[in-house]
């Protein structure tokens, strides 16, 4: 067994009245089933009566919460049978305590019970216990599963309780919990597009002051005087380079070219003056490749001589014995003079973006998936680790500590597919400084606060701007501070890469837009700062901030469900004299989660104008000692309201799944998003591939047809799409939430 400790920074005091309530009324006591019947969900395997028979692990949710009134030591043990070896180990994550268990085979008929480890349990908050059956492809044989038992030394102490009730939310509108769907008033946008040419920008720099190279997915390099850009017309884009392999990153040095490939960073080298590249010089190639097709080289920044750039893992593997090539998912950077290379961090899945931020930071963004509860924005740091792991050989810098990122991201919500990140010249008013990046499915351009707390990168990430027809994968500032927005996409789907890749240009106009700029953290709560002053004697109503906070506990399941979920406590609000500045008392603050503040549209500037966008999500991975926010004494009326600020309404649960899991996606139009869309898919004949048996056929798109692909995506692949391409987003529902879900697709997908 091998144990890795991710531990959770214990919560305050303040939380410990989290409504959470006990489950089926078991009392407490010093030795605590923890039975199969009572997990989240049991993903795509079958009961026998008590017992769950795992033939299938990616997409169970076998989970728990468990509560100690005293912190004290425990032993947890596991009651199964098993009589053929696996090829992977079993996790057990005890409140984010990973270890990994090789099951151990039983006889015929013959259950087992094996000690999976000792644990501290703490007191007060329940801790989720989770055990996280090996992904890859169906079992030969079952893993018949019946229950764990957890042993302690006090009587008494110990109890099951069932999962917290996910906080009702606000009824949601464009930039209120809900995506924007418009171009950001201050800024101006052209599409660069030459139809009949699918330009798909998979690296951009900046060579001159006024001309933009890039590269594209299909290998070449070309360059574009901006100055020569007609009004009507095709742009004059010249190509200067050909025959790169999978380029995804680009920058410029010095003048020098560097391109990182699929498997190799390539200096381009004009060696006769004609602006053709006909020279590629291997700059380094130190680490393994396979020819998975998700394996790349991600972007590129040179700092100090230095290039750097990310590797991402392999998908295809995953599915079968959950292997990647040594040192997969890791920061390199290599010298661009002598060519060394050197490791900078690792634990990165598909870190699709590499940027500079505040101070010089290296920045990365990675996707949800395995070990990724959600998307992030990573500072990277020398020798720290991530969280992605797959079986031995482990990365050499594989910890009991993983380092948490920057800011979450979470799917859904702010983020799907992040890319490149990039800081915002001076030119760019209020927003200077600061982080925006792109998203490959969510969509338009997302951004970033970013503080030091206490030694420790950490910020608020806000909805920026929707409301273009390319998916931006690529960023590059011109010196006057106009950004070049190049657009990517991959898959069988002509029409939609068409659509969505090619080059966008976009300039920032100065004009004044009322949103929340940014969030800083203080020893009581969150101070948010806005772009224009609050209207008079308003802000102040505590009533007008809806809050929730949650942490993230990652696995080797593909991402992860909320933890500890709730609504926080907003004891008071205090505008500053200057009325750009509201104050949050927030009481139940806690290192290592998430803080999401919902703002009300009625909020106003002092001009009248409305909220752009009122929502942002800030990750806390340190708390400021001795660094009080100030609390006044609301003016006189300034509590009273005449209507409420927000309206909570009972509505459809599987419309609100649809729009965390599948709206970024699969749409209800027609429209053609990364998936197919489910515009009169219920009650259709659907052609799929059987994975399984290598065949294609037709089936019926109904209930069961449904909730099959939810829990086990790669059973029936839709025609023309390839697999391993939607994740499995079964292992975060419950039972009901899977019912509600597929109830609303198959409502939702009937013509009109």
């Amino acid at each position: 067994m091998r144990a890795f400790v991710s531990k959770f920074v214990l919560l305050g005091v303040a939380l410990i009245g989290i409504a959470l309530s006990r489950c089926c009324g078991a009392e407490p006591s010093r030795s605590l089933d923890l039975p199969a019947t009572a997990i989240f969900s049991r993903g795509p395997n079958q009961w026998d009566h008590d017992v769950l028979e795992i033939t299938k692990g990616r997409g169970a949710n076998l989970g728990w919460y468990v509560r100690a009134n005293r912190e004290e030591d425990v032993t947890v043990w596991i009651e199964y049978s098993c009589e053929k070896p696996l090829n992977q180990e079993y996790l057990l994550s005890f409140d984010g305590v990973d270890s990994f268990w090789e099951v151990t085979t039983t006889a015929e008929g013959v259950w087992g019970r094996e000690n999976l480890g000792n644990y501290r349990l703490r007191a007060g908050l329940p801790v989720l216990m989770m055990l996280v059956p090996p992904s890859g492809p169906k079992y030969e044989h079952p893993f018949r599963f019946r229950k764990l038992v957890i042993e302690g030394a006090t009587p008494g102490n110990l109890e099951l309780m069932s999962a917290p009730e996910i906080p009702a939310a606000p009824v949601a509108a464009p930039g209120f919990g809900k995506k924007l769907d418009a171009l950001h008033p201050a800024l101006a946008a052209r599409d660069l597009r030459w139809e009949g040419t699918t330009l798909r920008i998979s690296g951009m720099a900046m060579r001159a002051p006024r001309e933009l190279i890039f590269t594209t997915w299909e290998g070449d390099l070309f360059a574009l005087d901006l100055d020569a850009i007609p009004t009507d017309g095709p742009p004059p884009f010249r190509r200067i380079a050909r025959g790169l392999s999978e380029p995804m990153g680009l920058t410029i040095s010095a003048g020098r070219i560097f391109v990182t490939e699929k498997n190799e960073v390539t200096e381009l080298i004009d060696a006769d003056g004609d602006g053709v590249f006909e020279t590629y010089r291997c700059l380094s190639h130190e680490w393994p490749c396979t020819m998975d097709n998700h394996e790349y080289l991600f972007g590129a920044v040179v700092q100090d001589a230095h290039l750097y750039f990310s590797a991402s893992v392999a998908m295809g593997q995953r599915g079968t014995d959950n292997r990647q090539a040594p040192l997969r998912g890791s920061v390199f950077k290599v010298h661009i003079d002598t060519g060394k290379t050197e490791l900078v961090a690792g634990g990165l899945r598909t870190p699709d973006g590499i940027g500079l931020g505040p101070r010089g930071a290296i920045l990365v963004t990675d996707n949800q998936g395995e070990w990724l509860p959600a998307n992030k924005l990573i500072q990277v740091q020398q020798d720290a680790f991530y969280q992605f792991r797959s079986r031995p050989p482990w990365h050499p810098f594989d910890r009991p500590q993983p380092t948490p990122p920057a800011v979450w991201l979470p799917h859904g919500e702010i983020a799907s597919s992040p890319t490149e990140p990039i800081l915002l010249p001076a030119s760019w008013g209020p927003y200077a400084g600061q982080v925006i990046f792109g998203d490959a499915t969510f969509g338009g351009l997302q951004r970033v606060f970013l503080e030091e707390v206490d030694g420790a990168m950490q910020g608020a990430a806000f909805p920026f701007s929707q409301g273009f027809r390319h998916l931006f994968h690529r960023l590059a500032f011109t010196t006057e501070g106009e950004l070049l927005a190049g657009g990517i996409a991959r898959g069988q789907d002509r029409e939609f890469i068409e659509r969505v890749s090619g080059l966008t240009y976009l300039r920032y106009t100065g004009k004044d837009v009322f949103e929340p700029l940014a969030a800083r953290l203080r020893s009581n709560g969150i101070e948010i700062e806005f772009t224009l002053p609050l209207a008079e004697g308003v802000g102040w109503n505590p009533a007008g901030y809806y809050v929730t906070q949650w942490g993230y506990q990652a696995t080797q399941t593909y991402g992860g469900a909320k933890v500890r979920h709730r609504r926080s406590e907003v004891r008071s609000a205090s505008v500053s004299t200057d009325r750009r500045r509201v104050f949050l008392e927030l009481p139940g603050l806690a290192a290592g989660e998430v803080v999401h503040v919902r703002l009300p549209q009625s909020l106003a500037a002092t001009g009248g104008q409305p909220l752009w966008a009122g929502e942002l999500w800030y990750s806390v991975n340190r708390i400021p000692r001795d660094t009080p926010g100030a609390v006044a004494v609301a003016p006189h009326g300034a509590l009273t309201v005449a209507a409420p600020f927000f309206r909570f309404a009972g509505g459809d649960p599987g419309k609100v799944l649809f729009q965390n899991f599948c709206a970024a996606c699969h749409s209800l139009d027609g429209n053609k998003l990364v998936g197919p869309s489910f515009l009169g898919l219920a009650g259709s004949r659907r052609r799929v591939r059987d994975l399984a048996s290598g065949t294609t056929r037709e089936v019926l798109a109904d209930a069961a047809y449904l909730r099959e692909s939810i829990l086990d995506p790669n059973a029936l692949v839709a025609d023309g799409y390839p697999e391993n391409i939607m994740p499995p987003i079964g292992a975060t529902l419950t039972e009901a939430q899977l019912d509600d879900l597929v109830k609303f697709v198959v409502k939702a997908s009937k013509p009109k």
